[in-house]
């Protein structure tokens, strides 16, 4: 005759389910077992952080933009001694700009590279702002000249063609394109983004 082994396993079975349930109602109902929360940011414009001084917050408050706290030069041209098209166009992205014109231009001392080389604070990600970031830090940096901005033109990434780029006048917050040789009382100033 055949035993039957269904009655002797049964036992067994709820009780292997009757742990694994348990254990998942305590993954479901104890929040941060699963995942860890991201501390919240308490920065405002103006404030010093992230290796210069911040001045402009998404509306999240959490992201934005970051100014060196001094120019890196006052002298440097935007090119390195060629007329040369770099194709860094982008109006919004100083980061991608700022490596374009490395890339085309390569090692010298001209704006886009010493931002690119700047380590402020102890970071590596720095660039030369691109003309609508550029906008933002004098829109945004006009109760907070007293951290070094400087009142007259400063470099953005943005190229306009092979011989000119995008300047922004800090003294009346004109913005204009000007001859990528000229050094000459042009600002260079680093910001990153967090």
């Amino acid at each position: 005759m055949k035993k039957i082994i269904f009655p002797t396993i049964m036992p067994i079975l709820i009780r292997h389910f009757a742990a694994l349930a348990f254990l998942l109602s305590v993954i479901v109902i104890v929040p941060g077992c699963a995942k860890e929360e991201q501390p919240t940011l308490s920065i405002h414009r103006g404030d010093e952080y992230g290796g210069g001084f911040v001045f402009y917050l998404d509306s999240t408050g959490q992201h934005g933009l970051i100014a060196a706290l001094s120019d890196q030069n006052v002298l440097a041209p935007w090119w390195n001694g060629t007329f040369v098209i770099t194709n860094a166009k982008s109006t919004t992205d100083g980061f991608l700009n700022t490596r374009q014109i490395v890339s085309v231009q390569g090692n010298g001392h001209y704006a886009a590279s010493i931002c690119n080389d700047y380590t402020g604070g102890g970071f590596g990600d720095w660039f030369l702002p691109s003309k609508d970031q550029l906008n933002k830090l004098y829109t945004h940096s006009q109760g907070l000249l007293g951290n070094g901005i400087y009142g007259g033109v400063y470099w953005s990434s943005t190229e306009y063609d092979a011989g000119n780029a995008w300047v922004q006048d800090f003294a009346n917050g004109q913005q204009f394109i000007d001859n990528t040789s000229d050094g000459a009382n042009v600002h260079t100033r680093a910001i990153r983004a967090f």
